[in-house]
């Protein structure tokens, strides 16, 4: 029997995860998240899907050489076709950028009956993910930060429910109301702060009013982010 070790990354998603859930892993890679969740005792049963056949046939060796195999079922397949309606009541995608995290949901969506909470890790696009939470009947209920070998990475859960942000720059940084006392919500803001900058430098060569445009809605968005950057008070 081998003694799994996560990432930090995934450490934080498996801390989203709760007590005595049935998890779904979708593109499950090594299947290292649900069997650390089985040896810690942590849920019930878990499906590791894989589309891939290189990463189908890791995860299955995973699943056995961690003892695990009556627990977690390795599946090959493409998103979420690799459930049933109502086999588990947890989802986790994580590694994949928003926007094909949310090809995945939509494509799925007859599968999340009975799913009480996604826990979503994306690489990028985060703000499209947010809306299509929005718009299809989630509410982010944690947004939680985590810096792993020098990148921030941000992992979002939701649960079903009504919501709306009113302030669109909360689609793309998070909620703030849930992220303001994170202490790494700072560095997430400065980041957003730098590659505007970077932006409005190459803007500035640029001629023509649609140039001046959009950097006048940089800037805009630059003071933005730079009033939200004051109001942060870490715990």
């Amino acid at each position: 029997m081998i003694q799994l070790k996560l990432s930090k990354r995934l450490q934080q998603v498996a801390s989203l995860v709760p007590n005595g859930a049935t998890l779904a892993d979708i593109g499950s890679d090594h299947a290292y998240l649900p069997a650390y969740l089985i040896e810690e005792g942590r849920i019930r049963f878990a499906i590791a899907g894989e589309v891939n056949q290189g990463p189908y046939e890791t995860a299955k060796r995973t699943v056995e050489e961690a003892g695990c195999s009556e627990r977690i079922r390795v599946r090959k397949g493409n998103g979420l076709e690799v459930l049933e309606a109502g086999e588990v009541n947890t989802v986790t995608i994580c590694g994949m950028g928003g926007g094909t995290i949310v090809d995945i949901l939509s494509r799925g969506k007859d599968k999340l009956t009975g799913v009480r909470q996604l826990v979503l890790q994306p690489m990028v696009d985060g703000d499209q993910l947010r809306r299509w939470l929005h718009a299809n009947g989630w509410r982010i209920a944690k947004e939680e930060l985590v810096v792993d070998e020098g990148i921030l990475y941000e992992i979002l859960k939701a649960e079903p429910g009504y919501e709306r942000y009113h302030d669109d720059l909360w689609y793309e940084v998070g909620s703030v109301e849930l992220l303001r006392h994170h202490p790494l919500f700072p560095d997430k803001l400065k980041a957003a702060i730098g590659k505007i900058d970077r932006v409005l430098k190459s803007l500035r060569k640029a001629q023509g009013e649609e140039a001046l445009q959009k950097q006048e809605a940089l800037v805009q968005k630059k003071k933005r982010l730079e009033e939200v950057l004051r109001l942060c008070k870490p715990q």
